[in-house]
């Protein structure tokens, strides 16, 4: 895991998985802003969101280590992305989810207070991070 600045929070998603997140955040649909956005060849206009392999997860997810390949050049969608004030993340800790469109259903009709919401803990601090 890269060295992050005394701004960042690293968080534990090995924690997070064992919770039930199942790389929750690696499986939403990410847009990219106009400026990542990549000129295409072919006339058609640039793609605005990062693809996902076969089984519904971000391209550039290493699906040995579940790390993300790209880590220091992510979009900004990602580094700007909380999951700990995610309603969605919470109603996979709970009820787990099978896609997207299944968890778009039951974040529709759920209520959980934000002061009961689950926490995937922060690691305790960047240095000796791997």
């Amino acid at each position: 895991m890269a060295e992050n600045d005394e701004n960042s929070v690293l968080i534990d998603c090995e924690t997070g998985r064992e919770l039930g997140c199942n790389t929750f955040c690696c499986r939403l649909l990410v847009q990219l802003k106009p400026h990542e956005r990549e000129e295409r060849s072919d006339g058609l206009p640039a793609k605005g969101y990062v693809d996902k392999n076969e089984h519904g997860l971000c391209v550039h997810m290493d699906t040995e280590t579940w790390r993300c390949n790209i880590w220091d050049k992510r979009p900004e969608t990602c580094r700007e992305y909380t999951c700990n004030d995610d309603f969605k993340l919470q109603i996979v800790l709970r009820e787990g989810f099978t896609n997207i469109v299944d968890l778009v259903k039951k974040t529709s009709t759920a209520y959980i207070p934000q002061e009961t919401y689950i926490s995937i803990p922060p690691l305790p601090s960047a240095s000796g991070a791997e």
